[in-house]
């Protein structure tokens, strides 16, 4: 049996980066696959990127990754740009849009967002009668993810929504980990505040294809993030009495009217 620690969405931030690898490490967890978005929203993208892209096995693309190397639109994408170096734009351009792999017989799905879109923000908490169709299309082979004559997946896992959780209908299961950064979960216990993050550990036999024991579980973490927000104030980043907030009062989203297409993707 093997545990694979799955963290997804960083965006900049060092300081809970440090902490959930210290969780992880300290699990005795050596195999880290991470779903995307390195940069963006926090003051330290070159040392995050460099940090996962050491750390982790796997990689994939998310929509902030391909923001700024390829379609930066606002001074942020521009300014993370700016602090990379060309090697790391140049493999960060190369990095996989999905990674799939067998767990104990089930294969197994990585992607950032959607098998259509690194940018597509479907509502996976709302229960709607639309519900069923958003679920089965995750399952989809595309053009997109160049895997057309591939089998489908029996299980998916993305980010881009930075909110843990995990739904089955019949044999198909979806999870997300949650968010490493930039989650909305400030909790106050006791008079303190306490910021979490968190991620997806996964166990069983891992790239085998037949059928044996395998399990799932959340985990959340908390870091200094008072001490990651003070970083993003006394940095020179554009927008960063915003990206402040976002980290200090769990604002997320809270940057809606810098420009409407940064928003959408």
């Amino acid at each position: 049996m093997e545990k694979i620690a799955i963290i997804s969405d960083i965006h900049g931030n060092i300081t809970a980066l440090k902490a959930v690898l210290k969780d992880i490490k300290e699990k005795g967890i050596k195999r880290i696959f991470c779903l995307g978005d390195m940069l963006i929203k926090c003051s330290e993208p070159r040392e995050c990127v460099e940090t996962v892209l050491k750390e982790c096995e796997v990689v994939i693309q998310g929509n902030c990754e391909l923001r700024v190397t390829t379609e930066p639109i606002i001074d942020e994408h521009f300014w993370n740009k700016d602090k990379l170096s060309k090697n790391q734009i140049d493999i960060i351009k190369n990095l996989p849009l999905s990674y799939d792999f067998y767990m104990s017989g089930y294969k197994i799905r990585l992607i950032h967002a959607s098998p259509y879109s690194v940018r597509e923000k479907a509502n996976y908490w709302k229960f709607d009668k639309e519900f069923p169709q958003r679920f089965e299309r995750m399952f989809d082979n595309t053009e997109y993810l160049n895997n057309i004559d591939e089998d489908i997946p029996d299980i998916v896992i993305f980010g881009h929504i930075h909110k843990h959780f995990l739904y089955r209908i019949k044999d198909k299961m979806i999870i997300n980990p949650g968010a490493v950064s930039n989650s909305s979960e400030i909790i106050c216990i006791n008079g303190e505040n306490y910021c979490y993050g968190s991620y997806l550990i996964i166990e069983g036999e891992f790239n085998s294809r037949s059928i044996s024991q395998i399990s799932y579980k959340f985990v959340k973490f908390t870091y200094d993030y008072i001490k990651e927000a003070n970083n993003i104030l006394n940095s020179n980043m554009p927008n960063k009495e915003k990206a402040y907030e976002e980290i200090h009062d769990g604002k997320y989203f809270n940057r809606k009217n810098l420009n409407e297409e940064a928003v959408r993707n």
